[in-house]
């Protein structure tokens, strides 16, 4: 994490690498600082720069500001239709743009704008610029990564005490979106289920959080066939990782998040093709979210009680693989018929919500990277979540939005629960044919919930295929943010 400020400055005396000036189209120009406004309205009257949305144009050594080696011109489009996220977005991008040139002090002016709260406007700006500070050089030959050094958001004289106290959470919920950007770009080689529970265990220690993990004999006497089963194939072994948060004071609500930790899903021996599993190591995501987040609950001090649960397990085919028209015992008690063995998440969350279900929480939140079919509705930037509890659904779908994290309800049609029925067990894996694969996948989880306030989350927005604004190619963290931002207020 950089050095960072919030300065009530106009941002013309900057002295560092790049000051990154957001500006709108038209006459918005002239809301900047004077010395700055002077350059945009050069720079916009010449043609070379229309401010529309994402618009990057680079100033060396530009006139107005002190010391500043470069300045970049982002545009933000009419002001009529800006939003927080747009700001984000736009300031990410060029964050992103800085970060390639190896700029190490950044400095953001935070636009003014009479359409949106100065203090949401510069938590905006701020959060742009800390989500696009990321650089994954782990396995590079030589790696030094490109990382801020300092960062300093300049308000031209608006207050800044609401922001400053807000930076704790920020930078609680920028670390763990990293974080889980981090654990999801590891390869499979390395980030293994025994691995991923060392690394939970380390974090428990540092952060003072519960520990519990549960090896394959003990998740055996404890009835967790169904997880067991996704794991059987591999030669690493199965784990499940139990964490407890817990604040300083009462806590105000008890809530349990679950995690799909498949570390690796090549599809067991119903093989997915060669393309298909090449990016199969981010498919422990979920369990990656519930441990950052409750890293995150400790760093911010949450005032809620937060259990998660990750079940963590590699998906392979071998001679001992789970096999199709396999059936499965779970830990409820209910028999599952496995038609398909690439239909592995919903096995492992099925052991674990029926685990979570018996905590005593207030709510219970699944998170997983399930199916395709929730990509193919809503894209990569989407995830999807399902209910039981209309009201938790739409606290997590605020919770999205503030913090620009798409969240989309899907419903959960009780007709196409009949899909799901088995000739030979309680109910099977998959429904045979492609439609409503998301809807029929959280309607097979919800036969394992007796929780009456349940929420699923298909995790489509956790991967994306290209960069775009501050979010890298590959795993984009989305997750953590929204959960804290729902369980701090």
């Amino acid at each position: 994490m950089p050095n960072i400020d919030i300065s009530s400055q106009s941002g013309k005396d900057f002295s560092g690498d790049v000051l990154i000036v957001p500006v709108f189209s038209g006459r918005e120009r002239h809301r900047l600082p004077l010395a700055i406004s002077k350059v945009a309205r050069q720079v916009m009257d010449e043609s070379d720069f229309k401010a529309d949305y994402l618009e990057i144009v680079p100033l060396h050594h530009p006139n107005g500001v002190k010391d500043c080696r470069w300045m970049l011109l982002v545009g933000l489009g009419a002001e009529e239709v800006v939003t927080h996220n747009k700001l984000r977005k736009a300031v990410g991008a060029a964050a992103r743009h800085s970060l390639k040139k190896g700029w190490k002090k950044v400095g953001v002016i935070s636009p003014s704008t009479s359409l949106l709260d100065h203090d949401e406007v510069q938590v905006a700006v701020l959060e742009g610029a800390l989500l696009a500070n990321y650089d994954f050089v782990t396995f590079k030959g030589k790696p030094e990564p490109k990382r801020f050094e300092m960062l300093e958001v300049f308000t031209n004289g608006d207050d800044t005490r609401k922001a400053r106290r807000r930076l704790p959470q920020i930078e609680a919920g920028i670390v763990a979106c990293h974080r889980v950007r981090d654990l999801s770009n590891t390869p499979a080689g390395d980030l293994y289920p025994e691995a991923f529970a060392e690394i939970a265990q380390k974090l428990a220690k540092q952060h003072k959080i519960g520990f519990e993990v549960m090896a394959p004999d003990e998740l055996q006497k404890g009835g967790f066939n169904a997880l067991l089963a996704v794991g059987q194939g591999s030669v690493k072994t199965p784990r499940m990782v139990k964490l407890e948060y817990k604040p300083k004071e009462k806590a105000k609500k008890h809530i349990v998040l679950v995690g799909k930790g498949v570390c690796f899903d090549s599809g067991g021996l119903s093989l997915k093709d060669a393309s298909s599993m090449e990016t199969m190591k981010h498919d422990m995501t979920g369990a990656a979210i519930v441990l950052a987040t409750l890293v995150a609950c400790a760093e911010a001090g949450a005032p809620v009680q937060v259990t998660g649960i990750m079940g963590l397990v590699e998906n392979m085919p071998s001679g001992s693989s789970c096999k199709p028209g396999d059936v499965l015992r779970s830990r409820s008690g209910k028999t599952i018929e496995v038609l398909n063995t690439d239909a592995e998440g919903r096995l492992v969350l099925a052991d674990l919500l029926h685990y979570a279900s018996g905590m005593d929480a207030d709510h219970v939140v699944d998170l997983a990277t399930l199916t395709g079919a929730c990509v193919i509705a809503l894209g990569d930037g989407v995830s999807a979540i399902f209910g039981t509890d209309q009201k938790l659904v739409e606290r997590l779908l605020d919770a999205g939005a503030a913090t620009g994290e798409h969240l989309w309800q899907l419903p959960l049609v009780e007709e196409y629960q009949d899909s799901l029925k088995s000739q030979v067990a309680d109910i099977k894996n998959i429904t045979g044919h492609r439609r409503g694969g998301a809807i029929t996948a959280a309607l097979f989880l919800k036969d394992f919930v007796s929780h009456a306030s349940w929420a699923h989350v298909d995790l489509g927005g956790s991967w994306s295929t290209t960069e775009r604004d501050y979010r890298p190619q590959g795993a984009t963290g989305e997750g953590p943010r929204w959960l804290l931002d729902w369980l701090m207020a």
